[in-house]
């Protein structure tokens, strides 16, 4: 059986043959608390209290108790801010935490895995359903050289401070899922890690080689974990044709739902991509949304964010994603991001290096 779909081309929007399945949504979408509360008990067991990884959030230690309320990806992203300066961004925090994503933390998506038939249905059902997970990465799975497949991470939008981490966190979390699937059975189909970002530290590199079991490679091409590809028509213990179908119309309906309830943060988002310069200000994003300026702010607010915070991290997500355009003027470049010229861009890119805005 072939696993390479009829319709193929990889996430960057260059074509492939050999592209299996992907994500096709986008990762700013509402969520449960679910997430939160894993990466918090994991910080209270390392000895970070909840309280600090909570402050700013708009959430506390009872919301967390609610595992159906939906919380914006915004909310998550200023927890995992406040995890990494807590801990020091210390190397291997994201692989260490994404071990505690078990299979039971993904309702509905951790019964469709199990239901699924064969290995290669189980990577498009879980790429498909992405936004019943609280992945930030956006997945690739594809076939390549030597009789190995590949799930590859990019981070498309995602802040950059804490693009590592979340890479890390969801190969890591990918890998927990897949070794549960096929628990108690000597199934071993991992072969290899890479990381495009640096490691950092030499000292760090047992601590990835524990969490995944096999060769971590750092500065690579792009972040993917290596698979056999035989591994793709293994058939899981649990399948249910039944089961998956059963299964599927539950996780259809959350898919829409959880793409249809976009807080006042993910609009805001929507709306500063759709411009075509980001010099908007929040009087004139409010007035477009058909808001007054307080109710905006005080909305965002309650969502753990504010406009500053969103601005910043659209600006920085897309001059990553434009830079790579070599066809792209650096005058259109500046204007697209709101910036007089490339000048006043190539200082603001020198301010984010020292991590201020």
């Amino acid at each position: 059986m072939s696993v390479v779909a009829e319709t193929d081309g990889d996430v960057l929007g260059e074509p492939s043959q050999t592209v299996f399945a992907q994500m096709s949504d986008p990762w700013d979408h509402p969520r449960t608390t679910v997430s939160i509360a894993i990466i918090c008990q994991w910080a209270a067991e390392h000895g970070c209290p909840s309280s600090l990884l909570l402050d700013g959030t708009g959430l506390d230690a009872a919301s967390l108790v609610d595992t159906e309320a939906l919380i914006e990806a915004q909310q998550e992203i200023a927890v995992i801010r406040n995890l990494l300066a807590a801990m020091d961004n210390r190397p291997g925090i994201g692989a260490q935490i994404g071990l505690e994503y078990h299979l039971t933390a993904y309702g509905y998506y951790g019964y469709l895995l199990q239901a699924c038939g064969l290995v290669a249905d189980m990577v498009r059902s879980g790429l498909r359903y992405s936004p019943l997970t609280f992945a930030f990465a956006t997945m690739t799975g594809e076939l390549i050289a030597d009789d190995r497949w590949s799930l590859s991470a990019h981070t498309i939008g995602v802040p950059d401070d804490i693009a590592s981490f979340v890479i890390e966190r969801d190969l890591s979390a990918s890998v927990q899922m897949q070794r549960e699937l096929f628990a108690g059975r000597a199934v071993a189909p991992l072969r290899e890690v890479r990381f495009a970002h640096d490691l950092g530290s030499d000292a760090a590199l047992p601590t990835y080689e524990e969490v995944f079991g096999v060769p971590v490679g750092f500065g690579r091409e792009r972040s993917e974990l290596i698979f056999d590809r035989d591994y793709l028509d293994m058939t899981l213990p649990m399948a249910s044709r039944h089961t998956e179908s059963v299964i599927i119309e539950h996780c259809e309906r959350l898919r829409s739902e959880r793409l249809h309830a976009n807080g006042i943060a993910g609009q805001v988002r929507a709306y500063l991509l759709d411009q075509t310069s980001l010099d908007r200000t929040l009087e004139e994003c409010a007035a477009d949304l058909h808001y007054s300026a307080r109710t905006l702010r005080r909305s965002l607010t309650r969502e753990g964010t504010s406009y500053r915070a969103i601005h910043d991290d659209v600006r920085r997500g897309l001059a990553h994603d434009l830079i790579r355009d070599t066809t792209m003027p650096r005058s259109a470049i500046a204007e697209r991001l709101g910036y007089r010229d490339w000048s006043s861009f190539s200082r603001a890119m020198r301010r984010w290096g020292r991590g201020t805005s």
